[in-house]
């Protein structure tokens, strides 16, 4: 059997590489970056390059049939926001092989914030009330209790805008419209949660949850600390009743002071939480075909090169950081396999030349290529 994974630049895709090596695949990944991270392990046995779909989808539909019908690709499975343009390419690459996504209209329901917040009304987990702002009428409404929002553009990843009970300077700069619309949700103080599903046709065939004890700033976690709180289990239950939902799926949890648990956003790919299964990857390729409920049964995991490099010049003194550096196993390096460690200096070079080219951040630069944010697409695929 042969998988290509698609969105080899993120740690997620290791992991998935590793797993189906380990269950006896032949693992393809494939990118749009010249020198991405899973390139580099062991595990993968082909590299694919692709055009960059956000700046033409067609030939990246094409480009991706071409490559499955050369290599017999059996399973195509996307990591990263690239599955919204797999998704709208599913009637062209669905005959080809199997493909772990769902419809593209309940993608996109899930990806713009106020849109999947109001999905979620009246479940026994919702999310916390939500306005959508499209004009800065709708946004100069709130600045005399901004202070118990949380403004942040309905599509958009890392946090990277995200403006938690803001200022009234801060909140003069939020200009939202109808094609770049923004989500104002009422501020809740407590513990954060995240968790990493797969679901086939609604059932829960994977699932983990864990607090990010660590962060690049308020955007991605970076240290894994496993958990299990009931609630968050049946919202997924609940939540594949509702939708039937096909593919990978992350959701972001808050648990308020008196222990209430909303769900704050969904992100419908492959998160962190995937490396919780480290230990038991052949299990979790299984989980796509199998039935059951596959947990994890490890101790906390993290980026190591992150944690130094980012967290630890700010905590040197403190103990308990270091303890918890101990108690994790990197998500990056394992046995064997110790080529993506060092990959990490590459496609962040490669990453850091395009942020330069393209006048923007590295957070930004890191997506630009594969994200989406509701720009209409082409109905003339090939």
């Amino acid at each position: 059997m042969h998988v290509l994974i698609l969105g080899a630049r993120a740690p997620a895709c290791l992991e998935w590489a590793r797993a189906f090596d380990e269950a006896g695949w032949t693992v393809s990944v494939g990118d749009s970056l010249g020198q991405p991270l899973s390139r580099f392990s062991c595990s993968v046995q082909h590299f694919v390059r692709l055009p960059e779909p956000r700046q033409n989808p067609a030939a990246w539909i094409t480009a991706l049939a071409q490559v499955i019908q050369a290599q017999r690709i059996d399973l195509l499975l996307p990591t990263c926001e690239e599955v919204f343009y797999l998704a709208h390419g599913l009637e062209r690459l669905a005959p080809l092989c199997r493909v772990l996504t769902g419809d593209f209209a309940l993608l996109h329901r899930l990806h713009h914030k106020g849109r999947f917040a109001a999905m979620t009304a009246g479940w026994a987990l919702a999310a916390p009330e939500t306005r959508l702002l499209t004009d800065r009428l709708e946004v100069q409404a709130l600045t005399c209790e901004a202070s118990q929002w949380v403004f942040k553009p309905a599509y958009s990843r890392f946090a990277s805008q995200t403006l938690i009970r803001p200022t009234v300077r801060q909140l003069a700069k939020v200009q939202p419209s109808e094609a770049a619309p923004w989500v104002a949700q009422r501020f809740i103080e407590g513990r954060e949660y995240c968790s990493f599903s797969v679901m086939i046709d609604g059932e829960l065939r994977a699932h983990s949850c864990y607090h990010p004890r660590y962060r690049v700033g308020r955007g991605s976690g970076i240290y894994f600390e496993p958990c299990a709180p009931a609630p968050v289990r049946q919202f997924l239950e609940q939540f594949g009743r509702e939708t039937g939902y096909t593919g990978q799926v992350g959701f972001d949890f808050i648990e308020d002071t008196a222990g209430h648990f909303h769900v704050l956003e969904c992100n419908p790919r492959a998160t962190s939480g995937v490396h919780l299964f480290d230990n038991q990857r052949r299990q979790l390729v299984a989980s796509l075909s199998g039935s059951g409920v596959l947990e994890p049964t490890c101790e906390p995991r993290m980026i190591a090169l992150a944690m130094l490099l980012l967290v630890a010049p700010k905590q040197v003194l403190n103990a308990g950081f270091w303890r918890d550096y101990a108690d994790a196993r990197d998500v990056i390096t394992r046995k064997g396999d110790f080529w993506p460690l060092t990959a990490q200096v590459l496609s962040l070079a490669e990453i850091i030349a395009r942020a330069a080219s393209r006048r923007c951040g590295l957070l930004a630069a890191s997506t630009a290529d594969i994200e989406w944010n509701g720009q209409p697409l082409s109905e003339d695929l090939p």
